[in-house]
This record gives structure tokens, C-alpha cells and sequence, in this order.
């Protein structure tokens, strides 16, 4: 009897819970998986303006995608989580063993060549997926692997300054170059771009950028813009290419104790154009002004949602979104966009997830969904995984005349299907060619030259008076 009794307790209870363990089942079923993106970003260091307006953007872009595939109710969520590298190369190694332990196996960045070259062989042996928003070495750009970059390589960077050089009517240059995989790189596409250009290169002098010791740069720069004077060159003649990141900016405080450093001409790229690093110090913005530093940066389309990233990371950092953080920007968007397409069957199977990804990321980048969303409109990728194509802005620092800072100043476009400049009128009437007609003309003056020099100089006054001083002392009884 008493079993009976239990038997049917139970099965009153079971027809009770019932509905509500259907309904708890029902809604974890309906719950999206999350998939994590890791970011890989120099949010301090040589590149950290770049990191931080690129930890904005990708931000940003989250929560648009997360948005819109609420919209279409997809069955996976995205999670952004961001590492900084320093701008480091053994730093991004560190942290991106500290993802994957994780199981994060697509990850936006690194930003640097010698950062992405640092984690290559990793990511191919460990299937993660590196897609770098802003790495340009040519060397990096091979087929098959798991590097993608949303950014042109150095080869078509290499074409502008050669471009802009021969514009400018030079004839012969000084190069000084960041000894990395990045800086050697786009110094070799550039030297062999000036050359058939019939520009010769006089000095190449590479520095380490943990230990760069630019007053002897400076230095060597000073000596051998007097041997190309005594040579007969002239000011706009001559040019010096500096390769590098923030650290240029201790390259020009060093560059202003050398007068003849700074009656030539200097020419940058895209690792310096846009730097606060440089425009905010009163005495780099100063030489660079002097100098017309020009530097070109990868101009990518503009589009309406250009205005609203930028708009996002002016509101988070102060300044605006550059092509760099733009293209991380595009980076979430593309990634997002390949699981919907093409891996929502493989959301708990992250090995085939990344292979679907990379199956689906060159048809997404140019896709009209795509469109929607990109920062950087729609754009082809080569066999090597890297963006084909691509315009530059040129960029060089001058004072406001309203509030007396100096800012960024654009000068003009590089159309890159045409290898043509166009230049732009700036605020005070004037095109970057007048203005460099009007700075650099007539010899290079070679006197006072400053810091050697002045060194030998002093030796030499040195000398003098201790020889003056002996010859006064009379011989002792």
C-alpha cells in the first residue's frame, strides 16, 4: 500500500517538473556559444598610439557584430580579449601562449612584422590564426600560411617614398633603419625602388632599437651630409630616410645639435606618420616642421562606418582612428562574418573553425555583408593572404596658426593603381611642392655643424691652451 502511495507521489512530482526541466533544457539550448577573439596589441612601447586606437576599434566592432548577430539570431556570441605585447616581439610570444592556453585560437594582430615573424612558426604548428591589422614586411608575405594581414606589404610602401624622392627632385639619400625584420624589409624594397629611380643611396645606417645610441647616428648623419655637400649637392638634393618608430623622435632631438641636419630635406613612414609620440614633443615636432618630414600611411576607402570608428575611438583615446586601427576594426567584422557563413556547424570544434575561417575570409572580404560593416570598404587579398591593393595619404607635421600646436597635417594622396601623387592645397595657400621649393634651395652650408665638430673643436682649443701653458713654464734651477 505504502508503495503504491510513493509510486504515485513520484509520479505526480515527475508530471510537475517535467515542463519546467523541458523548459530549463529548451533554454540552454537557445543560449549562444561564445566565441573568443584574442587581440594582440602594443597598448605601451614604440607603437603603443597605434595599439591603443586599435584596443578601441576592435571594441567597438564587438559590439556592433554582437548586435547584429542578435539580429539574425545566430547561435554564437563574440568576446574580445586584448594582451599587450609592449611592441615586443618576445613579449607577443609570451602572451600568445597566454591565449591559446586559453583555447583562443583567432587573434587580431600583432601589429609589427618582427612581432608576427616572432610567432609564425607557432601559429602554423598550433593551427591559430594570426590576422595582423598593420604588418608590412615583404618577407612575411607567404602563401598558405596562417599570417593574414589586412594591410598592403612594403613592396607598394617602398613605391611611394621612391615616388615622393623623385618628385622632389632628389638625386641622392642617407637612410637610417630600425634593425628589425620590419625596418630592414621595407629599407631593402625602398633602396631598390630609389635606385631604378636613379637615386643613389650614400649611407645606411641600421640601429638597434633597444639600444639605438642616436647621438652617434646623428653623428655619422652630420659626416656624411658634408662629404655629399663637398660633392657638390645641393639642399634639395639630399634627403634623409628615417625608418622607425616613436624612437625617431630621440633620432631628431640628437639631429637638432647638428645644423646641417636640419637644412635637408627628411622622409618618413608609415611606422612614424600619425605618431602623437612626435607631433606632442615640442623639439621633434619642431625638426620635423623644419624638415617637412613627409610620411605615407596606407590610405584604405571611406566609408560611413569610417565616421562612426572613428568617431568610437576619438571618444576613447583623444585622437583619431588611423588606417592601422581601422583595419583591426575590419579584422573582428571579417572574422565574425566567416563563422556565420561558413562555421556555425564547428562552433565547438575550434581547429575547424579556424580552417573554415581562413576558407571563407577572401570571398567575406568582399562581399556586399561585408561592406556594410568595413571601416576599410571591401578589398581583394592576394594569394599570400594580404590586402592587394592600396592608396596612400602623405602626412607631414606643421604648427597650427589658430591654437599654436603642431598637428598632422595631410599634403596629398599616392594612387596606387596609377603610381601617380595628387596634392592638396593646405590652409595657408600653399601645396607641399611650394613649400619645398621655397625651404630647400641653395648649397648645403657646411659650417657649424655642431656635436663632431664642436667636439673636435673643443679638443682642439684644449690642445692649444695646454701647449700655450707649457711654453710659458720656465725650466726649474
Amino acid at each position: 500500500m505504502v508503495g503504491r502511495k510513493l509510486y504515485a507521489l513520484m509520479l505526480a512530482a515527475l508530471m510537475i517538473l517535467a515542463p519546467a526541466m523541458l523548459a530549463v533544457s529548451a533554454f540552454a539550448q537557445q543560449q549562444p556559444v561564445v566565441i573568443t577573439i584574442g587581440a594582440l596589441l602594443p597598448l605601451t612601447g614604440d607603437l603603443q598610439s597605434y595599439g591603443v586606437r586599435a584596443q578601441a576599434a576592435v571594441e567597438f566592432a564587438v559590439q556592433e557584430m554582437n548586435q547584429y548577430l542578435e539580429q539574425k539570431n545566430a547561435p554564437f556570441r563574440i568576446n574580445i580579449t586584448v594582451e599587450d605585447t609592449q611592441t615586443k616581439p618576445d613579449v607577443a610570444q609570451q602572451k600568445f601562449n597566454a591565449l591559446v592556453s586559453q583555447g583562443i585560437k583567432i587573434i587580431v594582430g600583432p601589429m609589427t612584422s618582427a612581432e608576427v615573424k616572432k610567432l609564425k612558426d607557432a601559429a602554423d604548428q598550433h593551427n591559430v590564426l594570426l590576422i595582423s591589422p598593420s604588418s608590412t614586411a615583404v618577407e612575411l608575405a607567404i602563401p598558405g600560411d596562417n599570417v593574414f594581414r589586412f594591410c598592403p606589404a612594403d613592396d607598394v610602401q617602398s613605391k611611394v617614398i621612391g615616388e615622393v624622392a623623385k618628385e622632389d627632385g632628389i638625386k641622392a639619400v642617407l637612410m637610417v633603419v630600425r634593425a628589425d625584420t620590419w625596418g630592414k624589409g621595407l629599407a631593402d624594397a625602398t633602396e631598390d625602388v630609389l635606385k631604378s629611380n636613379g637615386i643613389k643611396v650614400l649611407l645606411r645606417e641600421e640601429y638597434n632599437p633597444e639600444n639605438p645610441q642616436f647621438s652617434v647616428v646623428a653623428g655619422k648623419l652630420a659626416d656624411a651630409l658634408q662629404k655629399a655637400a663637398k660633392e657638390g649637392y645641393n639642399r634639395n638634393e639630399v634627403g634623409i630616410i628615417a625608418i622607425g618608430f616613436k624612437e625617431v623622435k630621440d633620432l631628431f632631438k640628437e639631429a637638432k645639435g647638428y645644423p646641417i641636419l636640419g637644412q635637408v630635406p627628411w622622409f618618413g613612414s608609415d611606422g612614424t606618420a600619425l605618431l602623437t609620440e612626435i607631433s606632442g614633443d615640442p623639439d621633434a615636432a619642431q625638426f620635423s616642421e623644419q624638415t617637412l618630414f613627409i610620411n605615407p600611411i596606407f590610405s584604405p576607402a571611406t566609408t560611413q562606418e569610417t565616421q562612426k570608428v572613428n568617431q568610437y575611438v576619438v571618444q576613447k583615446t583623444g585622437s583619431n582612428a588611423d588606417a592601422y586601427s581601422l583595419a583591426a576594426h575590419d579584422i573582428v567584422v571579417a572574422v565574425t562574418l566567416a563563422i556565420l557563413n561558413n562555421g556555425t556547424q564547428y562552433l565547438n570544434d575550434p581547429d575547424a573553425l579556424v580552417n573554415a575561417v581562413k576558407q571563407a575570409l577572401p570571398n567575406v572580404v568582399q562581399s556586399q555583408e561585408f561592406a556594410q560593416f568595413a571601416a576599410t570598404g571591401t578589398f581583394p587579398l592576394n594569394d599570400a593572404g594580404d590586402r592587394a591593393t592600396a592608396d596612400y595619404d602623405l602626412w607631414i607635421i606643421m604648427k597650427n596658426s589658430t591654437t599654436g600646436k603642431y598637428e598632422w597635417t595631410k599634403v596629398g594622396k599616392y594612387i596606387g593603381n596609377q603610381n601617380t601623387i595628387t596634392w592638396e592645397t593646405l590652409p595657408n595657400g600653399k601645396t607641399y611642392p611650394d613649400m619645398y621649393k621655397a625651404t630647400f634651395t641653395g648649397p648645403i652650408k657646411t659650417g657649424g655643424v655642431g656635436g663632431t665638430a664642436v667636439i673636435a673643436g673643443i679638443i682642439i682649443v684644449i690642445i692649444i691652451i695646454i701647449a700655450a701653458l707649457l711654453l710659458r713654464r720656465k725650466p726649474s734651477a
